[in-house]
């Protein structure tokens, strides 16, 4: 019966479409959307591209055109539920970009269905490479491309060292920040205490003496100066009881 009216509505002019979405694009949130139901009812292990395309009412050719393997398929539906896209800010100095992206990446309010998503592909990952493979292309390259370039731009302008590694400062970077993240139970917290404090950290280690001098004159990156009036009080300490 579909065959038959596709082949009549192919052939002669029918009544003007509706407004709204186009069949494509329905199909494809439909797809996302089954794939992130299976995931969550069986993991990636036992879920299938027949279920998949069984629940989202397409042909298994309709999901094997758009995604090469499930891993894709999954990967991709679980970095879209995320309810906004990643963005470089580039507001012209380092610490505001990273700021910004640290707040992008970590949003109260993402839901715990995220949360959720995230530990079920974190424990697939380590069983199946091609799924570890996909999320490293489609969610965490595309991150570190908009960090690096976040870097590229303080070495550009004078506020990050010419000389450092950027892809070992992306690893410290990211890392130390997804540490507070975890510790934090998914509700990490901005100030001194919390992730700006991490990033100050790490921009105290590869700034120019110049830039470091600024943001602490600005009261930016004030762990620096804590830990500086820390170190004088412990060298005083010492050479007070060497005497």
């Amino acid at each position: 019966m579909i065959n038959a009216m596709t082949t009549m509505s192919d052939s002669r002019p029918g009544p003007a479409k509706g407004p709204g979405r186009p069949r494509s694009e329905r199909a494809h949130e439909a797809i996302l959307e089954a794939t992130l139901d299976l995931l969550l009812e069986e993991g990636f292990t036992r879920m299938s591209i027949e279920a998949v395309a069984t629940r989202a009412g397409v042909g298994k050719a309709t999901i094997y055109r758009r995604w090469p393997s499930k891993a894709d398929l999954v990967v991709e539906a679980v970095a879209c539920r995320k309810e906004q896209p990643f963005v470089d800010p580039d507001s012209g100095g380092v610490r505001e970009d990273l700021v910004s992206l640290a707040r992008q990446a970590f949003r109260p309010s993402e839901s715990s269905e995220v949360t959720e998503l995230m530990l079920r592909l974190a424990s697939a990952r380590a069983r199946h490479p091609e799924l570890q493979e996909a999320f490293m292309r489609h969610i965490v390259e595309p991150r570190r491309r908009i960090v690096a370039d976040v870097l590229r731009r303080g070495v550009e302008r004078g506020e990050i060292r010419s000389d450092i590694d950027i892809e070992l400062a992306l690893d410290v970077l990211m890392g130390f920040v997804s540490y507070r993240h975890m510790i934090s139970a998914g509700r990490p917290t901005y100030g001194r205490g919390g992730l700006e404090g991490v990033i100050d950290v790490v921009l105290d280690g590869i700034a120019t003496p110049k830039a470091g001098a600024a943001r602490g004159a600005h009261g930016r990156g004030s762990s620096a100066p804590a830990r500086s009036s820390g170190a004088a009080e412990a060298q005083s300490r010492a050479e007070t009881s060497s005497r």
